[in-house]
């Protein structure tokens, strides 16, 4: 008898919308798990990817949880951003925390977030913690 993660997985493959792709470009790669509440992305240029614009080369990864809070991970791998404003359009009431890299958070209808220097952080995570609204 198949356990619970194998009925998971069988349920998983028969659901063609449990993964999303957003973008498969030589300028961004993109997917969405809305059961996980996941969002990945890798911007390997300035651009838009879903509700997510950065203009720089960075990777994203948003995790929205049900507690009504969402964490907005972001790493320069290149080691090479030097600024970088990330824009999500979703409603954020406020910024619960933040890294010591994002000099700038806007929230309202959309979360607006900079940050400074990134080069030196050698590909370190950066993490936002926000109320949705």
């Amino acid at each position: 008898m198949p356990g619970a993660g194998e009925l998971r997985t069988a349920a998983r493959a028969l659901d063609p919308l449990w993964l999303r792709i957003l973008a498969n470009t030589s300028r961004q790669h993109g997917i969405r798990v809305p059961s996980l509440g996941f969002t990945g992305i890798n911007f390997w240029a300035a651009s838009t990817v879903g509700t997510v614009t950065a203009d720089a080369p960075v990777s994203v990864q948003i995790r929205e949880r049900r507690d009504g809070t969402a964490t907005i991970s972001v790493a320069d791998p290149s080691r090479s951003v030097k600024s970088l404003t990330l824009t999500w359009k979703r409603p954020v009431a406020s910024v619960l925390s933040k890294a010591p890299a994002v000099t700038g958070a806007r929230t309202g209808s959309s979360l607006t977030l900079t940050f400074g220097d990134l080069s030196g952080s050698y590909g370190a995570t950066h993490r936002v913690k926000v109320r949705t609204a």
